[in-house]
C-alpha cells in the first residue's frame, strides 16, 4: 500500500518568466516533513539494494529511450536509483544526450554528455563543458527528472530548489504543442498517494521504478501550461 501524504491545493501554473509567490508556509512545511523521511530511508539502503535498483530501472528505462534523438538526462547523487549506465547505453545507439548544470535561482542550463566533471551545487557532479543554454531542453524528445517522490497525479517532491520545475515551466513555455515525456525516476516506495505541491511545481508525465514502468501519470500527456 502506498504512503499517504497531504494533497496539495489548487493553484495557478505559472511559467517562467511570470512572478512566482513564495508557497504557503504550511506547503513549504508539508515538503519540508516529507522530505526528511525519504532522504533518511535513501541513506539507510544498503549497496547492493541501490545497484539492484539501478540495473532493474536501466533494464525497464533504457528500451523504451533507445530511437530517441536527443534525451536531457542527469548524474545521480549516490543515494539515487539512477545510473549514468543508461546515458551510455543510448549513447551507444546514436541518441544525443545533454545533462543539467545549475546556475542558481533560474533554470538549468545544460551541457552535452559525456564531458569532464566538477563538484558542483549542493554536491551533485555536473559537467565542464561548453554551456548550451537554458532552452537546449526544447530540443530533446524526453526529460529524465530526479525526485524524492512523486504523486500520482504527476506532482514530484525535489530536494528544494526549484531548478526543475523552472525547467519545466520554461520548457511548457517555449515549446508548441505536445511535451517531450517528463519522466521521474524514484524507488518504488516512492510512489506515492500524492505530494504537496505549490505554484512554481511542475507535473512530470511518467514515473520509472525498479518494479514497474515507465507509467503514465496524472493528465497524462497534456501539456503542463496555465
Amino acid at each position: 500500500m502506498r504512503a499517504r501524504t497531504r494533497p496539495g491545493r489548487p493553484h495557478r501554473r505559472v511559467t517562467y518568466g511570470d512572478p512566482v509567490p513564495s508557497p504557503p508556509e504550511s506547503v513549504a512545511a508539508a515538503k519540508a516533513l516529507l522530505r526528511q523521511p525519504l532522504i533518511a530511508a535513501r541513506r539507510a539502503r544498503t549497496d547492493a539494494q541501490r545497484a539492484a535498483a539501478r540495473t532493474a530501472i536501466a533494464t525497464r528505462l533504457t528500451p523504451q529511450l533507445i530511437g530517441a534523438a536527443a534525451v536531457a538526462g542527469y548524474l545521480p547523487l549516490p543515494t539515487e536509483p539512477f545510473t549514468a549506465r543508461v546515458l551510455d547505453a543510448l549513447l551507444a545507439a546514436g541518441t544525443r544526450v545533454i545533462v543539467p548544470v545549475v546556475i542558481g535561482v533560474a533554470p538549468l542550463d545544460w551541457c552535452a554528455y559525456p564531458a569532464p566533471l566538477r563538484t558542483g551545487a549542493f554536491g551533485i557532479a555536473e559537467p565542464v563543458g561548453a554551456r548550451l543554454g537554458a532552452a537546449a531542453i526544447c530540443e530533446v524528445d524526453a526529460v529524465l527528472v530526479p525526485a524524492l517522490a512523486v504523486g500520482t497525479d504527476g506532482h514530484r517532491l525535489g530536494r528544494g530548489g526549484g531548478h526543475y520545475d523552472r525547467t519545466l515551466a520554461l520548457l511548457a513555455s517555449l515549446r508548441p504543442g505536445v511535451l517531450p515525456a517528463r519522466i521521474a525516476v524514484v524507488f518504488d516506495d516512492e510512489v506515492l498517494d500524492s505530494v504537496p505541491f505549490d505554484a512554481l511545481d511542475q507535473r512530470v508525465s511518467a514515473v520509472v521504478t525498479p518494479s514497474h514502468g515507465p507509467r503514465q501519470l496524472g493528465p497524462g500527456d497534456e501539456p503542463n501550461r496555465p
